[in-house]
């Protein structure tokens, strides 16, 4: 009780010495400023414009300080009914400071001070250094008002920012930092490329309908720009509707030194393809809707896959491969391959994302499991994804990859169970096998064996669709592929 007393003693003394700091402009600024941070409102507005502005990294970065805030704010609001300390006497501070003086709650700890550390702490986790100084100085600057315009004893402000850190703690381990967010995943470092820093030796292809399915991309004019003033030398090749896009990679691969390709997944598929048929590094320049090769690999803009070719790094990585042909991100089998046929056909009327949630909404009252042998074992198949590397789980579905070099394949298989088969496949996803029952299956292999029987043979390659053999069989090639990557993504 001494100990509490003193204390007591120390946090009233500063209390009076903060209070009694002041001038006309700083007076009119701290009240609006505290009304500000009412209901966490900042925090929310810093939060959405960081997920509708940033991309992956930051959109994660968003979601989780926003949860660490709300933890702690409502952490805080349970120990005010246990604390029950009274509010500072505020009557000798001036009324411009203080306009309204009605706090019934207790002023242990500060919500206010909770919820800025807590999302400060949130952002701190993975952001770049100068959001996490501006947001960290802003936190601090939510305490100091708090004490100056007379509600709250330092004491409650630290006590605050104690709840806020180990919020922030908790939310980071409910929702971790991603390094290949940052970096990309980790590949198998190969050296540094003999190329001219002008592009002498470049060829790229760029395919003006990868962005959006359907029409030309605008933003394409741009990345054409930027590529020609970057690599003033390198020779440029901008595909039309008309052009097999194999044929097109085939022919720059074959007489370039490095193959760039500008577009999406199935774009870069098929640059990847050449580039291994013709040994040659490859340089990709995210354009397309998704870019999820691009994004593993870290790189996040055209820009900074031109720096990384600057900079000469290159890496190997992992490529699936089935029935004689690449995949880089995911094969897949089942319903799936059906969901792309029927968005890419509604894609050109009403745009890709619209399409892509229509087919998924067709697919789920229309779709029939498809009867197949998985390594020799019967099963009728909702839908099955064969990744390149192990992916992250998330609800069932694979989403982010740490490696790009660990020489597996990630085989995740939906089957049909019965009775009430679309019931319990939902089921299935939602709490995984080991609530569920055997619908559900996950495992890391080297290679798979798939037969389906009848026709149509559908299987998607990187979210292209194609007729598949009546028996494929899925194999890795182990650091085949040469790619340029930023630096630091050889982790």
């Amino acid at each position: 009780m001494r100990i509490l007393r003193h204390l007591q003693r120390i946090d009233k003394s500063v209390y009076d010495k903060v209070t009694r700091v002041g001038t006309p402009r700083l007076d009119g600024y701290t009240p609006r400023f505290v009304q500000a941070t009412d209901h966490m409102a900042p925090w929310m507005m810093v939060s959405a414009t960081l997920a509708v502005t940033g991309g992956p990294r930051l959109r994660r970065t968003s979601l989780r300080a926003i949860v660490a805030a709300g933890l702690a704010n409502a952490t805080a609001s349970g120990i005010k009914y246990l604390a029950r300390r009274p509010r500072p006497d505020s009557s000798a501070i001036p009324a411009a400071r203080f306009p309204y003086r009605t706090y019934l709650s207790s002023s242990f700890p500060s919500g206010h001070t909770a919820a800025a550390f807590g999302f400060a702490g949130g952002v701190a986790a993975d952001a770049p250094r100068p959001l996490s100084a501006l947001v960290t100085a802003l936190a601090g600057t939510v305490g100091f008002s708090r004490v100056h315009s007379g509600v709250h004893y330092p004491g409650d402000v630290l006590g605050g920012m104690a709840i806020g850190f180990a919020s922030a703690l908790a939310a980071r381990a409910l929702i971790p930092p991603r390094p290949e967010l940052v970096h990309g995943a980790s590949t198998v470092p190969a050296g540094e490329a003999d190329v001219d820093p002008e592009g002498a030796g470049v060829t790229v292809v760029l395919n003006p309908r990868s962005a959006e399915g359907a029409l030309p991309s605008l933003s394409m004019a741009d990345t054409t720009t930027r590529v020609a003033r970057q690599l003033p030398r390198a020779r440029i090749m901008p595909m039309s509707a008309d052009d097999d896009i194999v044929e097109v990679m085939d022919e720059a691969a074959r007489d370039c030194e490095v193959l760039a390709v500008a577009g999406g997944d199935g774009t870069v598929n098929a640059g990847a393809t050449a580039a291994l048929a013709h040994d040659r590094p490859l340089l990709v320049l995210p354009d397309g809707t998704l870019n999820n090769f691009a994004r593993t690999l870290g790189l996040t803009s055209v820009d900074i896959a031109l720096r990384a070719f600057t900079d000469r790094r290159l890496a190997r990585v992992d490529v699936g491969e089935v029935d004689g042909h690449v995949f880089l991100n995911t094969s897949s089998f089942g319903s799936y391959p059906h969901m792309v046929e029927h968005r890419d056909r509604w894609a050109q009327r009403i745009g890709k994302w619209p399409a892509f949630a229509w087919a998924l909404w067709r697919d789920l009252r229309e779709v029939r499991p498809t009867p197949a042998l998985v390594d020799g074992h019967q099963a009728k198949v909702w839908w099955a994804f064969v990744g390149n590397c192990r992916y992250r789980t998330h609800a069932r579905v694979p989403g982010l990859r740490e490696h790009l070099d660990d020489g597996r394949l990630d085989v995740r298989v939906l089957c049909a169970r019965y009775p009430f088969p679309r019931l319990r496949a939902v089921m299935d996803v939602l709490l995984g096998r080991p609530l569920s029952g055997r619908g559900y299956s996950e495992r890391l292999v080297e290679s798979l064996t798939l037969a389906i029987p009848s026709r149509p043979r559908l299987i998607a390659v990187d979210g292209e669709v194609m007729e598949g053999s009546p028996t494929m069989s899925f194999r890795k090639r182990p650091a085949a592929l040469r790619v340029f990557v930023p630096a630091g993504s050889d982790r």
